[in-house]
């Protein structure tokens, strides 16, 4: 039986219960009005809904061998996808940059990859790429909203060099990822006890990872628009 640390279900359980509340502020508090900040705030939990249900029971429903690295490229692509088609009504005028990057500081979770690799469940390629990567563009992340909370001015080259650093780390991490399942792709994790797709770790790749990179595509548009004050 699988084992995860109390930090790791604490952690991700409170990380998915504050998206949907951060959703509504960022669009609400920013003069977007509560009807569009209630239905994106509803497809979100929906979002979340789905790839709970899909993780903690529909998967065991498929024998295909290959479901788990397709739908977790699905979940990730979707978010940008949408924001990518409809970039006017995701990113409006009057939303804030550091609304927006404050997603990447939660980012720091992704080093609970690490503790669990300590504990034999996930495989040491993923857990150093995915959690160490995470954890630094969290950091960064970090930095600037506590610069920008004192100074009143965004860094923005700094803004978009660590969105551009936790776009790679994604790529990275998730092309890891799908070659550390058991198929015949599988190079990584030969050897190594790698059950990422269990609930609670598995809602990283496939639910919190999405968000954060829906969020990452949003912040490279309204730093190519933004109004606040830039450095």
């Amino acid at each position: 039986m699988v084992e995860f640390s109390n930090l790791t279900y604490i952690s991700i359980v409170v990380s998915m219960v504050s998206v949907p509340p951060y959703l509504f502020a960022t669009y609400y508090l920013t003069g977007e009005g509560w009807r569009k900040a209630l239905f994106l705030t509803i497809g979100v939990i929906t979002y979340g809904y789905v790839m709970t249900s899909f993780v903690t029971n529909w998967q065991f429903q498929f024998d295909n061998i290959y479901i788990m690295p397709i739908v977790m490229l699905s979940s990730l692509a979707l978010p940008p996808m949408l924001v990518s088609k409809w970039p006017n009504y995701f990113v409006p005028k009057g939303i804030s940059l550091p609304w927006l990057l404050g997603v990447q500081a939660f980012r720091i979770i992704g080093g609970l990859y690490l503790i669990e690799y300590f504990r034999g469940n996930v495989g040491p390629e993923f857990a150093y790429w995915a959690g160490i990567g995470d954890v630094i563009t969290g950091v960064a992340a970090s930095i600037i909203l506590i610069r920008y909370w004192f100074k009143k001015v965004f860094p923005r080259k700094a803004a978009y060099y660590t969105i551009l650093f936790g776009l790679a780390d994604f790529a990275w991490a998730y092309g890891i990822g799908i070659l550390s399942f058991d198929t015949p792709f599988q190079i990584f994790s030969l050897t190594s006890t790698h059950v990422t797709n269990l609930f609670p770790i598995a809602m990283i790749p496939f639910l919190l990872a999405p968000i954060a990179m829906g969020f990452m595509i949003m912040t490279l548009i309204k730093l190519k628009t933004g109004t606040e004050e830039t450095a």
